[in-house]
């Protein structure tokens, strides 16, 4: 065997082994080896770019199709991503740092009467600056600070917990 197709020689059954050696299939054998529906394969075969007419009779050429098979596949992985990270988005609040009088603590508001209701040395959060978010952690020393950023006031920053 050529190439590093040994390193998967024990996974592979006779229809893979006889597969690997053709650089040509028809729909009906492409169909039936990638298990796919035949109009799905020819579908995305023609997407592909892989399909060659020799007269009366139509091949698709296998390394071409498998190529675009994982291009396809690296397209899917990436807007599942993208989707799971919409969702971590969702799953956090967003307010404004406001200084509450009466404790001396800092605290989100997020409507009119909502409250997060104090935060405490530590808590992380993401700051929202110049069009980006930037993650950080609230601390007291001579005044409460971020740590990351540098601001002389932090009431009415935009934040998300």
């Amino acid at each position: 065997m050529s190439g590093n197709l040994w390193m998967f020689s024990d996974m592979l059954d006779d229809e893979d082994a006889k597969m690997i050696q053709r650089e040509f299939v028809t729909y009906y054998e492409g169909a039936d080896y990638y298990g796919l529906g035949l109009k799905v394969f020819t579908r995305l075969a023609h997407e592909a770019g892989a399909v060659y007419k020799i007269g009366k009779r139509v091949l698709i050429r296998r390394d071409i199709f498998e190529e675009y098979l994982r291009i396809l596949r690296r397209k899917d992985d990436a807007s599942e991503q993208d989707e799971s990270m919409k969702s971590e988005d969702n799953d956090m609040r967003q307010g404004a740092l406001t200084l509450d009088a009466q404790t001396g603590r800092m605290d989100i508001r997020f409507d009119l009467e909502e409250y997060y209701g104090g935060l405490q040395c530590g808590e992380r959060m993401d700051v929202f600056i110049n069009g980006d978010w930037r993650p950080a952690r609230i601390e007291m020393g001579n005044g409460w600070y971020l740590t990351g950023i540098k601001t002389d006031r932090l009431e009415g920053l935009i934040v998300r917990i």
